[in-house]
This record gives C-alpha cells, structure tokens and sequence, in this order.
C-alpha cells in the first residue's frame, strides 16, 4: 500500500471545512492528539482494508463556538443556550463527514477500501486515549474564531 494514505485526510478535512464556510482557518501539524483541556471527544471507527480510527477533540467552549459558526455558515440557528445536546451531536456529525469523506477519497485516490462506523461521542475532564497499539497517526490543530479543534487520525492496521 501507498504510504501516502494519511495525506487524504487533511485535505477532505479542509473540504469540508470549505463546504461548510469555514474559509479563515488555519490547520497545523500537532505533536499531541488532544490538548490537556479537552472536554469533548467525537470519534468515528475506520473499518476494512485499513483500522483505527478518528476524533474530533475540544473544550466545551470552543465546540460550541464551533457549531454555533457552522450553524450560522449554513443557515440555521441554534435554540440552546449553552453546550448541549445538538452541540455534542453536531460535533459526532462533523467526524462522521470528515471520515466519510475520507474514506471516499482513499478508494478513489488510492484503491484502498474502507468504511466508517458510526460516531461516538465522549465528554468529562481529563480524557485519556491509549495511542500504543497504532502503527501510524497524525494529528492536527485547526483554529479560526471560535478556537481551536484537533483531529486525530491512529491507524491500527492495515491490509
């Protein structure tokens, strides 16, 4: 296989990123997969010809600056006062495109078939993920007004 499968990530991230207005961001290799900080942890499996995984972390603060400027790029408002519920489930919806997207662009980049399951979505203080069994990862940071985001891609297997 192609070494160049993490390369697709980043860009159908900024596709998305773009699709949905997000046009003054800037996206910066990462040494950590999540800032000590984070609140908020949407992940998505990655199944098939390649394993592991990829999240979307944050504080509260900024996911919800985050989904209220998505909202507003779109269209829609948002009824709830603080984080809640609709935030949480707009932050799973929005790894669940940026793997989606992913995978699309694996198998038409380079003929690697795989799928996603569908988002899980974590919250507290001091999240924790065991990083030891990767073979590859990357991790990035995206800021513009509403904060900062990481997205981490661990790649478990691949076959």
């Amino acid at each position: 296989m192609n070494d160049n499968y993490l390369d697709v990530f980043p860009s159908a991230l900024l596709e998305v990123f773009n699709e949905i207005g997000f046009d003054e961001i800037t996206v910066k290799d990462s040494e950590e997969p999540f800032e000590p900080s984070t609140e908020i942890i949407a992940s998505v499996g990655l199944t098939g010809a390649i394993q592991g995984y990829m999240m979307l972390s944050a504080t509260f603060e900024s996911a919800k600056k985050f989904v209220d400027k998505m909202m507003t790029n779109i269209g829609m408002e948002i009824e709830e006062m603080g984080f809640g519920q609709f935030h949480k489930e707009a932050m799973g919806e929005m790894v669940n495109q940026f793997s989606g997207r992913s995978a699309m662009k694996l198998h038409e980049i380079l003929h690697v078939d795989c799928n996603i399951t569908p988002p899980t979505i974590i919250t507290g203080n001091n999240i924790y993920a065991d990083m030891t069994s990767l073979i590859s990862r990357s991790s990035k940071k995206i800021s513009g007004h509403f904060g900062s985001v990481h997205i981490f891609i661990g790649i478990k297997n691949i076959f």
